[in-house]
């Protein structure tokens, strides 16, 4: 239609210069965002039924889909804090330096194997509404993970301007929650096939939080310095394609298998560091409680 401007003319006015690069470098930030979110919200599921496993089953049903609604509510809910984590550089400092722990806390030598078995500890004894109460504040912490993964995806890549970085990561966790029951069902028929992928999807949201935090490091002594959306994308595909690789090639795993015993006996001394930080106030919570 005469006087209606085009997509070009558009594009131009918000900041992009170049259309494909932009469609591109959103894409595979979109893409890599699918992929973790698929991964974690297998472990979120496994955890969801772990915690409601001492409820009679009729309960049980009730409780799994009263967390699985806060699983989608809660990330939606999160989105709201994209512009606020996006402006604050000590909030994204704390977030990227939580996925390392995080990351850290799941791939640590004895990690929690007994995770599923302690979120199920924590709730036993607890009734049907104390019990939705706990899923529901997991599913709010992980919420914030996918959030904070997704500033770090999007963090630095030059070909989407600065002022679009909030879209591309509402529209990729906003797609990411529309995904969510598909893709965790794909994620977790390759979990049962691979197993080294509930480790995988850790893995994925500590490099995320490594890169984040690398970028956000040199630039306090003045290193302008940004890992490229090429490099993070193929990055993420490259952690996912060698893990299935150390998984059933046997050759494969018994050449890397020093390497990475020793990658994660550093994750556990990050986690004794933190948790040896981290305990006076433990002390103080529970002293407090008795």
């Amino acid at each position: 239609m005469r006087g209606m401007p085009s997509v070009d003319t558009l594009m131009m006015g918000m900041g992009v210069e170049n259309l494909p690069a932009f469609l591109s470098a959103s894409g595979k930030v979109i893409v890599g965002l699918i992929l973790i979110e698929g991964l974690l919200s297998v472990d979120n599921a496994l955890g969801i039924a772990a915690m409601a496993s001492h409820l009679p089953k009729h309960q049980q049903k009730a409780a799994l889909r009263w967390g699985l609604l806060g699983a989608y509510l809660f990330r939606g809910m999160a989105l709201a804090l994209v512009a606020w984590l996006m402006h604050n550089e000590w909030v994204k400092w704390f977030g990227a330096l939580y996925l390392i722990y995080l990351a850290a806390v799941h791939l640590q030598l004895h990690p929690a194997q007994k995770k599923n078995s302690d979120l199920a500890g924590r709730t036993v004894g607890k009734g049907f509404l104390a019990t939705v109460c706990s899923i529901e504040l997991m599913d709010l912490s992980l919420s914030l993970d996918n959030v904070v993964a997704a500033v770090g995806m999007v963090n630095g890549v030059r070909e989407i301007p600065e002022n679009l970085h909030i879209w591309v990561v509402c529209v990729g966790v906003f797609i990411g929650i529309a995904a969510l029951r598909v893709v965790a069902g794909w994620c977790i028929g390759l979990i049962e096939r691979f197993p080294v992928l509930k480790l995988t999807a850790f893995l994925l949201v500590g490099f995320v939080g490594l890169a984040l935090c690398t970028e956000m490091g040199l630039e306090l002594v003045d290193i302008k310095w940004h890992m490229g959306i090429d490099v993070k994308f193929y990055s993420i595909a490259g952690i996912v394609l060698l893990s299935i690789l150390y998984d059933c090639w046997g050759t494969l795993h018994r050449v890397l298998h020093p390497a990475v015993h020793v990658f994660r006996a550093c994750c556990t001394g990050v986690v004794f560091c933190v948790e040896g930080v981290l305990m006076p106030w433990k002390w103080f919570s529970e002293s407090s409680k008795n």
